[in-house]
């Protein structure tokens, strides 16, 4: 048994975590069991991490991310990063109107010679290029 209790703010964040994983896992893998043994843990410890009762491992959290093909970055921290998101993006926006999606690609670049994260915005057939 730990000697002090855990922040408050921690706890906060290993339910936001175990909520994101159970969102992007319903979304591609609706058995949690079978989820749990394709990840070679046990499907109580899966539903511990979903429930927010206990944190997950950086492997558990790497594995999540290539099995469910979502970015580390939104089962840690809620960020969805561009195109590696973007199924997921639309998906879970339908699903919980309460989730904020952010464009990071709407942001001004002020040196276009400068290479970013995300990709230009598509350019619509209307448009001419210059």
């Amino acid at each position: 048994m730990a000697k002090h209790k855990r922040p408050d703010s921690l706890t906060t964040l290993q339910r936001a975590i175990g909520t994101r994983i159970s969102w992007a896992r319903e979304l591609v893998m609706p058995n949690q069991s079978e989820c749990a043994r394709l990840l070679g843990v046990d499907a109580s410890t899966l539903n511990k991490i979903e429930r927010g009762d206990r944190a997950p491992s950086v492997f558990l959290i790497a594995a999540l991310s290539n099995r469910l093909r979502v970015s580390t970055d939104f089962l840690l921290k809620g960020v969805l990063n561009g195109r590696t998101d973007e199924e997921l993006a639309l998906r879970l926006a339908a699903l919980h109107p309460e989730l904020v999606l952010q464009r990071q690609d709407m942001a001004p670049n002020t040196d276009r010679n400068t290479p970013s994260d995300t990709p230009d915005p598509p350019k619509r057939p209307d448009e001419e290029i210059h």
